[in-house]
């Protein structure tokens, strides 16, 4: 190339890294394309429907658009005005039946999405999900091959036909100390007889049970595998039975559970320690009033949840169920927009998580050591986790303030997972010096400060 050549290039050279720096910029501290796109078809249904306040195609798209980005008051309002002038109209029971799900009435998603179009797959979905929650196995299990899980049907059948959960024998009260706090909590218990470490998680829906150890244990497996949501992603699981699980002096027969290989995560949650057999998650939970404790390092479960009685100063946390058991709370990261965040205590030695571009949106980058240092935790998933610093961050009226994050920690296919925007995952260590109360009746979390 020419003297000349090359004076004209390198000044061109230079205005197209200009170019491409002011476009990275223009992505930076602000929302994804996804969420900025669900933006923009928010102001498109708002316009359409300026004059048309009768037009139920319109208002149903408002009202989704709506629904999507998590304005569920405004869309419950469009949604019932739907239902007023058009009563035979079917996407507005099946958002509203989503909703009436997630809120834990029962009864009213059950009529709402009876009357959702048979052939709409979320609706589909949601009706699996009530059937679940309701412990209707058979009915459960119908379903299932309707929304690509028919390997459970197995499974849902067996239930069908014997009781699962039974809580055979124990005090009113239980008193658990944590084997390990950090980097996961974990606790000492016996599966089928057996001595074991195990994980406590609020975001897995099942009992987990690792490969070796169902081997090991010669566990019956009556099911095939389905996906379930955990560690930010999805997770192909085979179902199994315990007949007999041990927590402290509480003894439960016929425990359905969910195996998988859990090594890597086991590395992050016990590093150089023994290798964890499983996760004890909502669906053992939500059967007692459950305590994670953090200040005293101990689980607390009770048989009758008028035993718990909160300090006056306790804060409450109202919390939705999104999915089969997805425990989902309010929050926010620096004092930004509000933020739907999934409650994963196993989240191995950190207090959020979240995709790479929410955390841009906050301007939270991995420091350059950061991205050399990959979490086990997350390789188990397939995807690499970067530490981040965050300086502060709310879920509901608790305050944290240097958390630890994991970039990466939530798959970005789960933001819409469930047809509203999700963002995190909150962790255990943002409770740390604290102690979370599960009040299933009232969908609350109750928070005490331990002095």
């Amino acid at each position: 190339m020419s003297a000349r050549a090359r004076r004209i290039a390198l000044p061109a050279f230079v205005l197209c890294l200009g170019v491409a720096a002011l476009v990275a910029r223009a992505d930076w501290l602000q929302p994804d394309a996804s969420y900025r796109e669900a933006q923009a078809d928010l102001r498109a249904a708002t316009r359409d429907t300026l004059g048309q306040s009768t037009n139920i195609a319109r208002l149903d798209t408002l009202g989704l658009a709506l629904l999507r980005l998590g304005r569920t008051p405004e869309a419950t309002k469009i949604f019932r005005r739907v239902l007023e002038l058009s009563p035979d109209d079917k996407t507005a029971p099946a958002a509203l039946g989503k909703l009436a799900l997630f809120a834990g009435r029962l009864d009213q998603a059950d009529s709402l999405l009876a009357a959702a179009d048979p052939g709409d797959p979320g609706a589909e979905l949601d009706r699996f999900v009530l059937k679940l929650r309701r412990e209707d196995w058979a009915g459960a299990a119908a379903l299932a091959p309707d929304v690509g899980q028919p390997g459970r049907v197995p499974m849902l059948e067996r239930f069908a036909e014997a009781p699962v959960f039974r809580v055979v024998s124990g005090p009113a009260e239980v008193r658990l100390l944590w084997a390990r706090t950090w980097p996961v909590p974990l606790i000492r218990v016996k599966l089928e007889g057996e001595s074991v470490l195990m994980g406590l998680d609020s975001g897995a829906s099942d009992v987990l049970v690792d490969e070796s150890a169902a081997r090991r244990l010669k566990l019956a497996r009556p099911g095939a595998e389905w996906p379930t949501f955990w560690m930010g992603s999805r997770l192909a699981v085979r179902g199994a039975i315990v007949r007999k699980l041990e927590l402290g002096g509480m003894k439960i027969e016929n425990v359905p559970v969910g195996t998988c290989d859990l090594q890597k995560w086991s590395l992050g949650a016990n590093p150089q320690g023994e290798r964890v057999a499983g996760v004890i998650g909502v669906s053992i939970l939500r059967r007692f009033c459950s305590t994670l404790d953090y200040a005293n390092s101990r689980l607390v479960l009770r048989r009758d949840s008028t035993a718990f009685k909160p300090s006056p100063t306790a804060a409450r946390v109202p919390f939705q169920i999104w999915g089969e058991d997805e425990i989902m709370v309010s929050g926010a990261i620096g004092g930004g927009r509000r933020l739907a965040m999934v409650l994963q205590t196993g989240l191995p030695g950190a207090g959020i998580g979240a995709p790479s571009e929410v955390f841009d949106e906050f301007g939270l980058k991995p420091g350059a050591m950061a991205k050399l240092m990959k979490n086990a935790g997350g390789l188990s998933q397939g995807r690499p986790w970067s530490e981040v610093g965050v300086p502060a961050v709310s879920v509901g009226p608790i305050l944290g303030d240097h958390v630890d994050g994991w970039s990466g920690a939530l798959d970005s296919g789960e933001l819409w997972r469930h047809g509203i925007r999700r963002d995190a995952i909150v962790g255990g260590q943002f409770f740390k010096g604290r102690s979370v109360t599960f009040d299933w009746k009232r969908q609350e979390l109750v928070v005490e400060h331990k002095d």
